[in-house]
């Protein structure tokens, strides 16, 4: 049994992800929700200001108020306008 996302920040698989989804029997998901009420897939990374970072390295611990999920539509949002 594994917990963890799937995907980092800029959408990309994280390397321990890709292994795990490539061998895993199962797959059960941990439901989040964006702010308009669909299924939130994604995670945006904001700086200190709130501001949306799209580069960086692909691991950068923090929590709220660090990283915002949304539902994929929402997320290509914020990464277009920051």
């Amino acid at each position: 049994m594994a917990y963890g996302l799937r995907t980092d920040f800029q959408g990309k698989l994280f390397p321990g992800s890709m292994a795990l989804l490539a061998l895993a029997d199962e797959l059960r998901e941990v439901r989040t929700i964006c702010h308009c009420g669909r299924k939130a897939t994604m995670v945006v990374r904001l700086d200190g200001d709130g501001k949306v970072v799209r580069e960086g390295a692909q691991v950068d611990v923090g929590g709220n108020e660090k990283y915002v999920s949304y539902c994929r539509r929402h997320w290509e949002e914020r990464i277009r306008k920051g």
